[in-house]
């Protein structure tokens, strides 16, 4: 019995507890309503408070689209991109969300495909969406694409993805690639060459009413801009490239509404400006220039590649050739002319070198093939008075330093006016017909070796001892180094 009264008196004490609570906590909502009554709101609280409000619910609605099923976006992506861009690309992993700088999905690792085969493997990319339509994930839509960080894997045919990209449907949506590099590859499945994106930009400009596509880029170590736009209206592509390192800007236009193109390539180089006419088959180009005074004119063959060309000029400087920063060295420390599947012959007659008033009618005969560039057959006039030719030659790139290697032949018309041009002494003024000599130029240095030096098919062990002592002492070769060794060469020749 006790016991019982004791059970019963616990009892009751819990229910005494849990009755104070239910009392205490009604009278605290009595407190706190009473305490809101009592509360005077000010204009700018209600604003605070509204905007508040208004941070939440826009907040909210921003992050719907985190609670879409991934899947279902991951299909609705890949089926826009396609339907509206012509793109076709595959998300193998995971996509998140993301509300900063504006409402867009964010994949790792897509792969891009063209007709069922891999042509590009993207790091990171973005889609950005329209913001009018969360509620419903059904109906939102991809706008702007950023692909950052894609590895494009082309053979001659995939170009056409670019193309296509030109030819999209008016919209105002870009798609973007950034720190991408594109990797043209032969037929045996080996880089030609690389080309570097630092950014493209795919858009609609609805001013001038046609798809643009403006990309800065590098290859071979030589940045460039590419601007290429295609009026479908008038049926042609208006494209212009920018070289300021080698002072290069090319402005092409072609209509194409025809199976062979005709176009107009304005090509304005170390400030002169040359028109261009040419025609465009399946498998070939022809051009010739639309200026009377520097007449080029040429073919290039695209199966296999082959260019034959001629380029004539009143007047050319020899910098504009040979200068550390002239289009030809450029080529040259690019690598690019070492292509094994490139053949080239060029012809290039100059009638005057306006910065060496003692040369003139230089004949440049270039020819690249396997990689080899050879200038043999190549000669150049001193005045009237010497005809300078130059045979077995080559040129070469090694170790950051470009060297040109021949043997010259000198066949001498008037020795007298030489002798006089260069002030020799008068009792070392002889007869002379011919001389030989084997050379190695370095450009980078502006250095240059003699050897093997033969006059009138003889050999003189004074100046070979003369050529040794000039190869080991001179460190740079110049038109004051050039006077003292044609006077110091006839003095030890004839003394």
């Amino acid at each position: 019995m006790p016991k019982h009264n004791q059970f019963i008196k616990k009892l009751h004490s819990k229910f005494l507890a849990a009755n104070n609570k239910l009392e205490n906590f009604f009278n605290g909502l009595r407190s706190l309503k009473s305490n809101i009554k009592k509360i005077k709101f000010t204009n700018n609280s209600k604003a605070i408070l509204f905007l508040g409000i208004s941070v939440i619910l826009i907040l909210s609605y921003f992050l719907i689209p985190t609670f879409y099923d991934k899947n279902e976006v991951k299909d609705k992506i890949q089926n826009q991109i396609l339907k509206n861009y012509n793109i076709e690309i595959k998300i193998n992993e995971k996509i998140d969300y993301s509300l900063l700088p504006k409402p867009h999905f964010v994949a790792k690792n897509i792969v891009i495909l063209r007709n069922e085969k891999e042509i590009g493997l993207v790091e990171n990319f973005k889609v950005f969406i329209a913001t009018n339509k969360f509620f419903s994930k059904n109906s939102f839509k991809v706008k702007d694409l950023v692909f950052h960080k894609t590895d494009f894997n082309f053979y001659k045919d995939d170009l056409i993805f670019f193309q296509k990209l030109l030819k999209t449907e008016p919209s105002d949506n870009k798609i973007i690639f950034k720190n991408s590099n594109i990797f043209f590859k032969d037929s045996y499945d080996e880089t030609l060459f690389i080309n570097k994106i630092k950014k493209s930009e795919f858009y609609y400009d609805s001013i001038n009413l046609v798809n643009v596509l403006y990309s800065e880029n590098e290859i071979f170590n030589l940045p460039y801009k590419l601007v290429i736009k295609n009026d479908k209206f008038n049926k042609l592509v208006d494209s212009k490239f920018n070289s300021k390192k080698i002072r290069l800007n090319v402005e092409n236009i072609v209509y194409y509404d025809e199976e062979t193109k005709n176009g107009l390539l304005d090509i304005l180089f170390i400030n002169k400006t040359t028109s261009l006419k040419y025609e465009l088959k399946k498998n070939s180009l022809n051009f010739v220039t639309q200026n009377q005074k520097n007449i080029y004119d040429g073919l290039i063959e695209f199966k296999p590649f082959y260019l034959q060309a001629n380029f004539n000029y009143e007047g050319l400087s020899t910098k504009h050739l040979f200068n550390n920063d002239s289009i030809l060295i450029e080529l040259i420390k690019s690598e690019l002319l070492n292509n094994q599947n490139l053949n080239i012959n060029i012809n290039l007659n100059v009638k005057d070198i306006i910065n060496i008033d003692e040369l003139n009618d230089l004949f440049l005969k270039l020819e690249i093939e396997s990689g080899d560039i050879n200038l043999s057959d190549s000669y150049v006039m001193w005045k009237d008075d010497l005809i300078v030719n130059l045979n077995e030659s080559l040129i070469s790139y090694d170790q950051g330093e470009i060297f040109l290697t021949g043997r010259i032949n000198v066949d001498i018309k008037d020795i007298n006016d030489f002798y006089s041009s260069f002030q020799v002494n008068k009792k070392f003024r002889k007869k002379i017909k011919q001389i030989q000599f084997d050379f190695n130029y370095n450009f980078t240095q502006e250095k240059i070796n003699f050897d093997n030096l033969i006059i009138d098919k003889k050999k003189n062990e004074n100046i070979e001892e003369f050529i040794d002592n000039f190869n080991l002492n001179t460190k740079v070769f110049n038109k004051v180094t050039f006077k003292n060794f044609i006077n110091e060469f006839f003095k030890i020749y004839f003394g």
